[in-house]
């Protein structure tokens, strides 16, 4: 059996960061009824975020919440590389709003992500979950150019 190539990914947490990426681990293995990698939460979180206009994640990236999330305990998350061209796409559609400072980090992306996580019922989270399940089944990439 072929294993796809993976990547790390850097997650600057706070303790209320940590706890939050616990708990949407943790509920997301509960609803799949299995014992899931920490990738599989976060490539989950990242592609609800597809449902989300750029205007509600701009919103999100600038809220008070998602900067109790950041802090400086690094912790290292592995998942599909095709990730981080998803998440550059992002960073750079939300910049051209002019609604956040800079380009966000993609770090902010992923906090944004679990946020939203948490916040989405158990139906939408499945939902997401199950296409990235399909996609893995079929070998197609995630989170590529449209």
């Amino acid at each position: 059996m072929a294993t796809r190539p993976s990547r790390a990914y850097k997650l600057k947490l706070s303790r209320a960061g940590i706890i939050l990426f616990i708990e949407c681990h943790g509920r997301l293995c509960r609803l799949a009824a299995d014992l899931l990698p920490y990738g599989m939460t976060l490539r989950t979180a990242v592609t609800m975020l597809e449902a989300v206009s750029l205007d509600e994640l701009a919103a999100e990236l600038a809220s008070r919440e998602l900067a109790g999330f950041a802090g400086g305990e690094i912790r290292f998350v592995g998942t599909s590389p095709s990730l981080a061209v998803f998440t550059a796409q992002l960073a750079a559609q939300v910049a051209e709003l002019d609604v956040v400072p800079a380009q966000p980090q993609t770090w902010r992306i992923f906090l944004a992500g679990l946020s939203l996580m948490r916040e989405a019922g158990d139906t939408q989270l499945l939902r997401a979950y199950n296409k990235l399940r399909q996609d893995d089944q079929e070998g197609r990439p995630e989170h590529v150019a449209s």
